[in-house]
C-alpha cells in the first residue's frame, strides 16, 4: 500500500504456528544462531507464516480489511501444517533463513489467493511472485549476505518443528520501535466462523 505516515497502521495477515512449534524453534535457534552471529534473527514469538502484508493502512480502512477476512474465513474449513527442515533464499549470496511450510498447503494457498483478491478492494496489490509459504527465521545483516546462514540452515535439515491445526487467521499491526518491532494482534477470525476483533 504505502507508507507509514500518521492515521496509519502497519498490518499484515498469518497464521500463527502455536506456541509447541515456538518452543521448538527457540531451541533449534539456539543451536543454529552460533552459524550466523552477524544475521538479525528473528524474536521467535514473532515467527509467523505471513499470507499478505499490507503495509501501512488508513485507519478508516481496518474495518473493511477484517471485513475480507471474515468472508474468506467463514469459506475454510480448519486444516494442518507442518514445519520441518531449513533453506535459504539467495543462492550463493544468502539473505534469508527459513523453515519450509508442509502439509495442507493448497488449502493454505487458496486462503492466500482469496484474501489477495478479496484485498485488491482496499488498495492492495497482489504480488507477483509465487506464494512460497515459510517461517522466517533470521535475515542477513549488514552487507546484504551472510555464508553463515547456509551453515545454519545445514545444521536445522533434519529438524523437525512439530504441526499445528490452523483454525485461524490473524490480523497482526507491526509496531516498530527502537527495540525492534513487535507484533499485536488486530483481529483474530476463525476458520469456519467469525469472532468478534480484538480492541
Amino acid at each position: 500500500m504505502t507508507d507509514v505516515t500518521q492515521g496509519t497502521r502497519r498490518l499484515f495477515i498469518a497464521v500463527d504456528p502455536g506456541e509447541a512449534c515456538h518452543a521448538r524453534i527457540a531451541t533449534a535457534v539456539d543451536r543454529a544462531r552460533t552459524h550466523a552471529p552477524r544475521a538479525r534473527w528473528v524474536r521467535t514469538e514473532g515467527i509467523h507464516v505471513t499470507l499478505v502484508f499490507l503495509g501501512a493502512v488508513a485507519e478508516a480502512l481496518v474495518p473493511a480489511v477484517v471485513a475480507t477476512m471474515e468472508d474468506v474465513a467463514v469459506r475454510h474449513a480448519p486444516f494442518t501444517l507442518r514445519f520441518e527442515g531449513a533453506g535459504c533464499f539467495g543462492g550463493r549470496k544468502p539473505r534469508v533463513l527459513w523453515i519450509p511450510v508442509a502439509g495442507d498447503v493448497p488449502a493454505l494457498g487458496l486462503v492466500q489467493k482469496e484474501l489477495s483478491e478479496g484485498l485488491t478492494e482496499v488498495g492492495y496489490v497482489p504480488e507477483e511472485r509465487l506464494f512460497s509459504p515459510h517461517l522466517t527465521l533470521a535475515r542477513a545483516g549488514f552487507g546484504g549476505t551472510d555464508a553463515g546462514l547456509w551453515a545454519a540452515a545445514r545444521s536445522l535439515a533434519a529438524e523437525s518443528f512439530g504441526e499445528v491445526e490452523v483454525r485461524e487467521i490473524v490480523l497482526y499491526e507491526s509496531v516498530l520501535s527502537a527495540a525492534g518491532a513487535h507484533y499485536k494482534a488486530v483481529a483474530r477470525l476463525l476458520l469456519g466462523g467469525v469472532p468478534a476483533p480484538l480492541h
